[in-house]
């Protein structure tokens, strides 16, 4: 026993002039008296005790009972001593701990965001029973420029008794009415449904019951199914709401249920659901290709898609088959049926941009991870020392491992959780982004997969950084490392190796980010720089709904059209104002087939399908579009005047070619039949005019591949749904209210609704381009930062560490410039290696990166230079520290130094 007091004496004045090591002398009198008062537990006196802990202490082997009872007890005091030590140490290096927390913060509070988003959206089944079986299927004609079209409701029919591998098929359409009377109406998006439209969710109402199939018939359809928010916010929540009527757009229609709190499908703007009925002109053969619903189904137990897909083309087929003259038509239209899966189909078009955010957030992740293992490696080589010390007291590789490994978990899971309540809290910020406009984005929230994730993703952190330094430890000499900790020496060579490695593949993924950061930046640039082909600004949007009730004909919706636009334009502040049935970039649209006198197709050529749109005179003028030939639509255009028509360029070009199409007539199909039948000569529409090529949907042409659009008046061919653009003289959301009011002056049921200025509009559609774009930026950021930090943390370290070797070379006629142009070059070895490695991963991924692209390559010029520039510089300066302090060295003071 004296013998080890005496050791521990010396080893006690020993470790006392380093604060850490005073702490591992009273670590190991802590764990010798934990001992003492373990043994006491056991019934021992207190000399033999005290026996038994120095006995243990010094490996001197004990029964076997009393070393499991001891293991059981001590362990986890051995883990709350880690616990607390790795705190006070954690404590003891703020900045160390400052870094490393706001670098874990960071990464993991970016992997939480993405992670929600990409699980909300992509990974997460659909909120309805066996929702894998669920499947959209939709009719399309790619030669014709209808790459997706709804479906037709003989095609539903005939699906409903030949497809065996669909257990159920429903349609639906979107649909919109006005609930209550007067001033107090509200507008209500709706889904007209088939009545097997629950039955193929599995879901039913929360109260009363589903449509019943005689429902779906004409003279039967009166009833209405109420979503919870609607049943809340309109009634109340009154039980009594079953069986009592409320008005629809002036209608009354009786309530039979209300559906789930958690019930939404597709888009949670929709809060009521009406049967979709059949009338006796949507069932016979000329309405086959009026694709004006959708489809969803559920596949049969056993059955798959390509089964279906099978039975479906089987069946069209045979239509294509029966459709006599009309089959080269169809033939060269390409018209087909896709059969899909529901959930994939909602999200075609974000999951390779998720997927492609989520590896760039994947990608910070790594290189915080490699800086803060730099970190640790470098912390680590500080307290050699004190490690080996801990070795040479007996404490094995596993118990220095689980020392560091508890440092790094506590430092990790606190890191984690900042970052988990950062990622939450910034899902508000991605909303204002346009997060909620993705595909299912009304379901994006934090759950526990999330949280289990993210904490993988820290516990997995933390052993790859703890175990770094042990493997800078290994085979070290604990009387070299004793002898030489604290003298200047440079690092082990392997050590270093290691670091500097790290930093190179900092560079090179930070490389990467920036490259796509830069090159989603530049195509955004040049999506914004896309004519639309009208002017957006200073032009005011929305909508009304025309009371089937009250405005039955078609002369009765001309003139309340005429009669809104008469008011609207004598408002201060209006230059001009028109109507449309098809809004540009708004949810509106239809297209049509058209036939050209005179023109002749080829035997291969397809029938085309442009955008159709209704418009009343003044629409032109309120958008801006240049009239490239004739004249505009006026109001002399009525349904007592002969029929007319405008035509965009493009069209004009495809049926005109080189000639006038002023006077041209062309027709348009009201169905199939009319494609072969002679055609009434009252029915042919005169060009009057041609209007430059204006975008409808979307800027960049994406699923819709239509050629070309036509126009012809509103008044020959009204409907119940008309849009308007008004333009102002200033800010157009200013004179909403005052457009408001003159529909309310001409009818108080009409609802200007669904108003928006143009360019938001158009914004809008940019959404899914813009958040990606944002994103990476921020992600490159964080990567160029992380990167210059690591190569600073490196460059620094190996100046301190080579203090001696700079003094030396100094002494022997070197100058400051010398030392200055080493350690630049040093850093500029690891830039340049970095950035090598970089652009082989940008070219690897260039056809991913490309896909995300407009107007620019995945592998431009300027971007790469600017981006190398940028990288560069940004490394130069994280050099410049380092080396400026390694230039100033003293050589005395150097040579002089212990």
């Amino acid at each position: 026993m004296s013998q080890l007091r005496r050791f521990f004496r010396r080893l006690d004045s020993f470790l006392r002039p380093a604060r850490a090591e005073d702490e591992l002398a009273r670590e190991v009198a802590a764990h010798r008296a934990l001992l003492e008062d373990e043994y006491r537990l056991r019934g021992l006196a207190a000399d033999e005790a005290r026996v038994a802990a120095a006995r243990a202490f010094g490996g001197v082997e004990l029964s076997k009972d009393r070393q499991r009872d001891a293991r059981s007890f001590v362990w986890l005091e051995d883990a709350r001593r880690d616990v607390g030590y790795a705190a006070r140490l954690l404590g003891r290096s703020p900045a160390f701990t400052a870094v490393a927390l706001l670098t874990l913060a960071v990464s993991i509070g970016a992997n939480t965001a993405i992670f929600t988003i990409v699980r909300s959206v992509l990974l997460r089944p659909l909120p309805f029973p066996a929702s894998e079986r669920l499947v959209f299927s939709y009719d399309r004609f790619p030669g014709g420029g209808v790459e997706r079209a709804g479906t037709s409701i003989p095609n539903y029919i005939d699906r409903l008794t030949a497809v065996s591998a669909f257990e159920s098929q429903a349609l639906y359409r979107y649909a919109g009415f006005r609930i209550g009377e007067g001033a107090a109406a509200e507008g209500v998006t709706a889904f007209a449904v088939t009545p097997s439209f629950f039955r193929v969710l599995s879901v039913a109402p929360q109260l009363g019951r589903p449509f019943a199939e005689q429902e779906g018939r004409e003279g039967h359809a009166r009833v209405a199914i109420l979503s919870f928010e609607l049943w809340k916010q309109a009634f109340g929540g009154d039980r009594g709401i079953l069986g009592r009527d409320v008005r629809l757009s002036g209608e009354p229609y009786t309530v039979v249920g209300v559906m789930p709190e958690d019930f939404t499908f597709l888009n949670p703007v929709v809060r009521l659901y009406v049967p979709l009925t059949f009338s006796a002109e949507d069932l016979p053969e000329a309405s086959r290709f009026s694709q004006n619903q959708e489809q969803i189904a559920r596949l049969a137990p056993g059955a798959s898609v390509a089964q279906a897909q099978q039975q479906v083309d089987a069946l069209n087929a045979r239509i294509v088959e029966r459709m006599g003259e009309l089959k080269p038509l169809l033939l060269n239209t390409g018209y087909g049926t896709r059969v899909v899966s529901l959930s994939e189909d909602l999200v075609r078009r974000v999951r390779p941009t998720l997927q492609l955010l989520w590896g760039g957030v994947l990608l910070v992740l790594l290189i915080a991870s490699a800086n803060i293992t730099n970190l640790v490696l470098v912390r680590a080589a500080a307290r050699t020392r004190e490690l080996v010390t801990r070795q040479a007291l007996g404490a094995g590789e596993r118990r220095i491992a689980r020392q560091l490994l508890v440092e790094t978990l506590l430092l990790t899971l606190v890191g984690g959780a900042i970052g988990l309540v950062a990622g939450a809290g910034s899902l508000g910020w991605l909303t204002s982004l346009g997060i909620a406009d993705l595909p299912r984005g009304h379901e994006i929230r934090l759950d526990w997969v999330v949280v289990a994730f993210v904490l993988a993703l820290a516990i997995v952190q933390a052993v790859v950084i703890g175990l770094a330094p042990l493997a800078q430890l290994a085979g070290l000499n604990f009387s070299t490392a004793l002898r030489e900790e604290g003298r200047t020496s440079t690092a082990g060579r392997g050590a270093g190796l290691i670091r500097r490695g790290l930093v190179a593949v900092q560079v090179a993924l930070a490389f990467v980010l920036l490259i796509s950061a830069g090159l989603l930046f530049t195509s955004f640039r040049q999506l914004l720089a896309v004519d639309p082909g009208f002017s957006a600004e200073h032009v005011l949007t929305g909508s009304i709904g025309l009371p089937a009730g009250r405005y039955q004909t078609e002369a009765e919706q001309a003139a309340v059209v005429h009669r809104a636009l008469a008011e609207i334009r004598r408002l201060p502040g209006v230059i001009s104002a028109g109507g449309t049935t098809f809004l540009p970039f708004g949810y509106t649209n239809a297209s049509g087939g058209i036939l050209v006198e005179g023109y002749t197709m080829a035997p291969d050529e397809s029938l085309l399908s442009p955008n159709q749109l209704r418009v009343t005179p003044g629409f032109f003028e309120a958008l801006g579009i240049p009239l490239r030939r004739g004249r505009y639509f006026t109001e002399h255009d009525t349904a007592g005047s002969p029929p007319v028509a405008i035509v965009d360029e493009r069209l004009a070009r495809r049926f005109w070619p080189g000639r006038d199409p002023i006077g041209g007539r062309i027709f348009k199909p009201e169905s199939a039949d009319e494609l072969s039948a002679p055609i009434p000569e009252e029915r042919w529409m005169r060009v009057v005019g041609v209007v430059a090529e204006v975008k409808l949907r979307e800027l960049v042409a994406g699923e819709d591949t239509r050629i070309g659009a036509y126009y012809f008046p509103y008044a020959q061919s009204p409907e119940h749904h008309v849009s308007f653009v008004v333009r102002t003289s200033g800010d157009p959301m200013a004179a909403a209210g005052a457009v408001r009011q003159a529909f309310t002056r001409v009818d108080p049921e009409l609802l200007f609704e669904d108003v928006a200025a143009m360019p938001e509009r158009i914004e809008r559609t940019l959404h899914g381009r813009r958040l990606p774009m944002l994103l990476s930026l921020a992600f490159g950021a964080i990567a160029l930062l992380l990167a210059a930090i690591g190569i600073y943390g490196v460059l620094a370290y190996q100046v301190s560490q080579r203090t001696r070797e700079i003094g030396i070379r100094m002494a022997l006629g070197g100058d400051a410039a010398d030392v200055l142009r080493l350690i630049l070059r040093e850093g500029a070895v690891l830039v340049g290696i970095g950035l090598a490695a970089g652009i082989a991963g940008v070219v690897g991924l260039r056809q991913v990166i490309a896909s995300q692209l407009y107007g620019i390559g995945a592998l431009d010029p300027v971007v790469l230079t600017a981006v190398g520039a940028t990288l560069m510089l940004t490394a130069l300066a994280a050099c410049a520290i380092p080396a400026r302090r390694a230039s100033r060295v003293n050589p005395v003071e150097a040579l002089s130094a212990p």
